[in-house]
């Protein structure tokens, strides 16, 4: 069973602060250019303690927290809610509207009951995201979860919800909307953990972020001693729960971009890939059409101003498996980085040489670079997610990019 429940969120007193100027995305996609714009906007911005620097980094965050709780900036609410976050956004003249919850899970073990990871974690920002849990006890960042309600019961409780005076607002720096409702009613909140009890939860994103909540839970109940039967804080972590059939939840592609030497024979690699691939040279106004029809099994070499149409051929996508025959990332790692390339597990998941871009604009700007060669993916199907959850089988990394992405900052769970 899962367990849902509200909590009494620290959120930024907004007498004190413009919430615009202190919210941000999430630690793992703030380079260091966008962190020092991020404070330029405001010394309190939520990113001085999610990505907090120096020697002594882990601890300054803490101490920084202390202190802008105690200056007000930070406030608790008084009550145990669920917060409505909603986010309005636009994309090819469309705008889109997601909304889900926030509030606190159970932890649980990946794939044991009812929460399904889809990605594989990495020792390295799992001890981070550690350290910084353990110096400040609290949840900054809630992970990205996807529960399924064909029929919109939930819908109906942020509905009603919705009629009151939201909490709070902002637009974010991709120009998308945020905002924030307190579900503070004791019926209403019943109804949300009743709904919860029997669903599954898939992990969109926070992986790295769920699997250190269980590092730490296991760390202090270690340090504390405590009895299996009590129940506390650091059991449950923070989530944003969204309804896989959400109209306003997309997933955009993740595209590889692959450092190469200056004596890359393009010719030789393209005769290569003809021994996996059915290979043909498509015009630039032709590469949305080509992977829209059987994309999962497609890919696209861009090379220089060259573009040219990948389709795996049947006597290799047969010799895959069945769910991976979906999963166009796993298509391009094993087939063309490992097989044609020659890259190593451990290189790929260093992204040793491997550049992960959302457009071609990102792609050019490393051309400007170094010198490179990239595959344009489509974006993975909601439902691959799933079977690929339950099968108990992981992705390669960045398959999928949840837009929009949740911002840090909206509310905070502390331990």
């Amino acid at each position: 069973m899962v367990y849902v429940k509200p909590f009494k969120g620290v959120r930024y007193n907004l007498e004190k602060s413009l919430l615009k100027n202190v919210i941000a995305p999430p630690y793992d996609v703030i380079s260091g250019e966008m962190r020092e714009k991020l404070l330029t906007k405001s010394p309190y911005n939520i990113v001085k303690l999610i990505l907090p620097e120096g020697d002594d980094r882990y601890e300054k965050a803490a101490k920084e927290y202390k202190t802008w709780k105690e200056e007000g900036i930070l406030v608790k609410d008084q009550v145990p809610a669920f917060y409505i976050y909603e986010q309005e956004y636009e994309y090819e003249g469309t705008t889109y509207v997601r909304t889900g919850f926030i509030g606190l899970l159970k932890l649980e073990e990946l794939g044991k009951g009812k929460v399904f990871p889809h990605e594989k974690t990495l020792s390295g920002p799992k001890e981070d995201r550690f350290n910084l849990m353990k110096a400040c006890r609290t949840n900054f960042s809630q992970i990205f979860g996807l529960y399924m309600d064909k029929e919109n019961k939930l819908e109906r409780v942020f509905s009603s919800v919705k009629k009151d005076m939201a909490v709070s607002s902002a637009v974010d720096i991709y120009g998308v909307k945020n905002t924030l409702w307190t579900v503070d009613d004791e019926e209403l909140k019943e109804k949300i953990e009743k709904f919860m009890i029997d669903k599954a939860v898939y992990i969109a994103d926070g992986h790295h972020r769920y699997e250190t909540a269980l590092n730490f839970k296991k760390y202090m109940r270690e340090l504390n001693g405590d009895d299996p039967e009590d129940t506390k804080p650091y059991d449950y972590v923070m989530m944003m729960f969204v309804n896989f059939y959400d109209e306003g939840l997309k997933i955009f592609p993740t595209h590889r971009v692959i450092r190469i030497d200056e004596n890359f024979d393009e010719t030789a690699f393209l005769e290569k890939l003809k021994g996996y691939f059915n290979v043909k040279e498509i015009a630039f106004d032709e590469k949305d059409v080509f992977l829209k029809e059987d994309g999962d099994k497609k890919i696209i070499w861009k090379h220089k101003d060259k573009y040219y149409g990948l389709t795996v051929l049947d006597n290799v996508f047969e010799k895959l498996h069945p769910i991976y025959r979906k999963v166009n990332t796993y298509i391009l790692q094993e087939i063309v980085l490992k097989e044609i390339m020659g890259f190593e597990e451990e290189k790929i998941l260093r992204k040793d040489g491997i550049y992960f871009v959302q457009s071609e604009d990102e792609i050019e700007k490393l051309a400007k670079k170094y010198s490179v060669t990239s595959f344009l993916l489509k974006g993975i199907d909601i439902e691959i997610i799933r079977d690929i959850s339950e099968s108990g089988l992981v992705m390669p990394q960045k398959s999928t990019y949840f837009y929009p992405k949740l911002q840090t900052g909206l509310v905070i769970n502390e331990l």
